[in-house]
């Protein structure tokens, strides 16, 4: 008796977890040089006073990808770290902001911070990740 229940225990819970995306972080990549890729669709972050410290790509065993990412306020005012002040470079040579939503962060005068910035599902892997400040033309 109950090693039916246990079973059955054994089973939910391991398609609850299948349910979850897993992230793995991309093997490194030799440094993608800034003019790798023509920005013909003019396509550039929003202009504000952050920059990427560092960034380190991953993704999904399904192409979802996402990017850890420490970004910095360089102002020396409290400023509002937005989706529109980053994107990533892809290595079809796309462009593309976070999916953030409408979610804003707080920084102050010289702050860091760190987080997972998600892109959605693409077939090629983040090259670079970059600011206004620090953009790939």
């Amino acid at each position: 008796m109950k090693l039916p229940i246990l079973f059955s225990l054994l089973l939910l819970s391991g398609f609850t977890v299948a349910q979850d995306p897993v992230y793995t972080f991309d093997s490194a990549i030799a440094k993608v040089p800034e003019n790798a890729f023509t920005n013909n669709a003019r396509q550039y972050p929003k202009n504000g006073d952050f920059i990427i410290q560092g960034y380190y790509p991953m993704s999904t065993v399904k192409g979802q990808r996402a990017a850890l990412v420490t970004i910095k306020n360089t102002s020396t005012g409290k400023r509002f770290f937005e989706p529109e002040h980053v994107m990533a470079l892809f290595a079809d040579g796309s462009r593309h902001s976070p999916l953030m939503g409408d979610d804003k962060y707080s920084l102050q005068a010289s702050e860091t911070f760190t987080l997972t910035l998600e892109f959605g599902r693409y077939d090629y892997p983040i090259v670079s990740v970059y600011t206004s400040n620090n953009k790939k033309e």
